[in-house]
C-alpha cells in the first residue's frame, strides 16, 4: 500500500513536473513566435516599403528613359541643324571671298575706267577748244571775205566739215580752158591777200561735170587748180601754205543731172587743210583721200 502510494506520489510528481515543464516551453515559444512575427511584420513592412520605391524607381525610370529618348532625338535634331548651319556658313564664306574678289576687281576696274573717263573728258576738252578756236577762224575768214561774196566773186560753203572758199566759174576760166581771166586773176589776188595772214595750209582743188573724157577733165581739173595755184604764189602765199590737186568729174558738189547742177560742179575751190596734229579726220577725210581709189583705177 506504502509501496503504491509512494509510486503514485512519484507519478504525480512526475506529472507536476511535465506540466509545470509544458508550460514553461509555451510560453518562451509564444515569446519567440510573437518576435518572429514582429520580424515578419518588419521585414514584410520593408518590403512593402522597397516594392512602393521599386513601383516609383520604375515609374521615374519610365518617365527618364522617355526624357532621354526625347533629348536623343532633340540632339540628332541639332546634330542635324548643326550640319546645316555649317554648310551654309562654310557656302556664305566662300560667297564672301568671291565677293571681296568681286569687290577688288571693281574698285580696280572703276580706277581704270575713271582714268578713262578723266582721259575722256580731257579730250572733249580739247576737242571743244579746237572746235572753239576753228569757229573763231571761219568767223573771222567769213567776215573778212563777206565783200568778196556780195560782189560774186565766191562762195563760202562748209562741206564735210571743212571751211571751202569756192571761186566763180565764170571769172575764172573759159570753157576748157586752164589760163586765168584778167578779173579771176584780181579776185585771186584779193583772196590770197586774205588768206596768207591766217598762217594755215589751204588746198586748192579743181573739178569738173561728168560731160566728155574722164581723163581729159582730170587733166583739166588739175591744170586749172595749179593755174590758181601760181598766181597765189606770185601774190605772196607762202609754199608751205599751199598745194593744189585735181578730182576731175569724182567729187561733185551735186548730181550731175541738169545744166545748173553740172554748173555747180564746174568749180575751183580753195580748201582749208584741217590740222591733223589736232584732229582724227577719219570721219571728214580730206578731198585727195575721197578719190584716192579711183586716182589709182585710172593709172
Amino acid at each position: 500500500m506504502c509501496k503504491k502510494r509512494r509510486w503514485t506520489s512519484v507519478s504525480l510528481m512526475l506529472v507536476l513536473s511535465v506540466a509545470l515543464s509544458g508550460c514553461m516551453w509555451k510560453k518562451d515559444h509564444v515569446k519567440i513566435v510573437n518576435g518572429l512575427k514582429g520580424e515578419i511584420n518588419k521585414l514584410q513592412k520593408n518590403n512593402d516599403d522597397l516594392q512602393a520605391k521599386l513601383t516609383l524607381t520604375e515609374k521615374n525610370w519610365g518617365a527618364t528613359k522617355k526624357e532621354l529618348a526625347e533629348e536623343q532625338e532633340k540632339n540628332k535634331k541639332m546634330m542635324a541643324l548643326k550640319q546645316r548651319l555649317e554648310s551654309q556658313i562654310a557656302a556664305l564664306t566662300e560667297s564672301k571671298e568671291r565677293c571681296l574678289e568681286s569687290v577688288k576687281a571693281l574698285s580696280a576696274k572703276r580706277g581704270e575706267l575713271g582714268q578713262k573717263l578723266r582721259n575722256a573728258i580731257e579730250q572733249i576738252e580739247r576737242l571743244q577748244a579746237i572746235a572753239k578756236k576753228r569757229k573763231a577762224l571761219f568767223d573771222r575768214l567769213r567776215a573778212s571775205l563777206q565783200n568778196m561774196v556780195r560782189a560774186g566773186k565766191l562762195k563760202i560753203v562748209m562741206r564735210n566739215g571743212m571751211f571751202v572758199v569756192a571761186l566763180s566759174e565764170n571769172i575764172l576760166f573759159a570753157s576748157g580752158r586752164a589760163r586765168v581771166k584778167k578779173a579771176g586773176k584780181e579776185a585771186i589776188e584779193e583772196v590770197t591777200g586774205l588768206l596768207k595772214s591766217t598762217n594755215r595750209r589751204w588746198q586748192v582743188t579743181g573739178h569738173t561735170d561728168d560731160r566728155g573724157n574722164p581723163s581729159f577733165n582730170w587733166s583739166l581739173s588739175a591744170r586749172r587748180a595749179m593755174a590758181v595755184l601760181e598766181v597765189m604764189l606770185k601774190a605772196g602765199m607762202p609754199a608751205k601754205l599751199i598745194s593744189g590737186a585735181g578730182f576731175g568729174q569724182y567729187q561733185p558738189a551735186a548730181p550731175n543731172d541738169s545744166r545748173e547742177n553740172r554748173a555747180l560742179n564746174r568749180r575751183t575751190e580753195i580748201v582749208l587743210v584741217p590740222n591733223l596734229a589736232q584732229l582724227n579726220l577719219a570721219a571728214n577725210p580730206s578731198p585727195f583721200w575721197i578719190c584716192k581709189d579711183k586716182a589709182l583705177a585710172m593709172r
